[in-house]
């Protein structure tokens, strides 16, 4: 029988295994979510963080458009928590999945049981915090190369298909760059042998 993703979730670093039993008797009944389905949206979203027991989940953009896809292990929502002002980001379902949902009411009380609990989920914070100032650096002062470098890293099916979603012009938006120096920088990665195009498509060499 497969291990289940929620024996290896980010929360127990550290924490006993009979803390960690305990705490799963407490979870509610996964859901099942069919193709389509919208789990977040900006203004509508359940007060908890998810984990993909199976199927796939698609990380959208503002406009709706697939950034990235999660799978089976892969965990979502969790800056969607706490606090007045929340926010969550778009995600839908790529392919059948049951998800499950930890609330924050029931975070909270694990937290107050157990103090490593909040340690994990701070340092999962600081790691996003480090990622998004990152992102924050090289689009603020990273060179065209290293920005489209850096999206292409993230956007990058398992085929090695490049995506971009709503086309170059919005990803130009979203980089603060000219579409004239996408396509530059596009054809001067090609000449490196970085990436190559392919009946309109742009793939990243193996």
């Amino acid at each position: 029988m497969s291990r289940s993703p929620l024996q290896d979730l980010f929360l127990w670093e550290g924490v006993s295994p009979d803390t960690v039993s305990a705490f799963l008797k407490e979870l509610s009944m996964p859901k099942t979510f069919e193709k389509g389905a919208i789990i977040y949206n900006e203004q509508d979203f359940p007060r908890a963080f998810a984990v993909v027991l199976s199927g796939k989940i698609a990380i959208c953009s503002h406009n709706g458009a697939a950034m990235r896809t999660l799978e089976k292990g892969a965990v979502f929502g969790v800056t969607a928590l706490f606090g007045n002002k929340r926010y969550a980001t778009p995600t839908s379902v790529v392919s059948r999945a049951k998800l499950q949902f930890i609330e924050e009411e029931l975070l909270t009380r694990w937290m107050a049981k157990d103090l490593r609990i909040s340690m994990n989920y701070i340092r999962l914070l600081h790691r996003k915090i480090l990622y998004l100032n990152e992102k924050i650096r090289l689009y603020t002062e990273g060179s065209v190369e290293e920005r489209l470098m850096d999206h292409i890293a993230s956007h990058t099916a398992p085929d090695g298909e490049i995506r971009f979603p709503g086309g170059l012009a919005s990803v130009a938006r979203e980089l603060n760059i000219g579409r004239t120096s996408i396509y530059r920088t596009l054809d001067a990665l090609a000449e490196k042998n970085i990436i190559y195009k392919k009946e309109n498509k742009w793939f990243k060499e193996k």
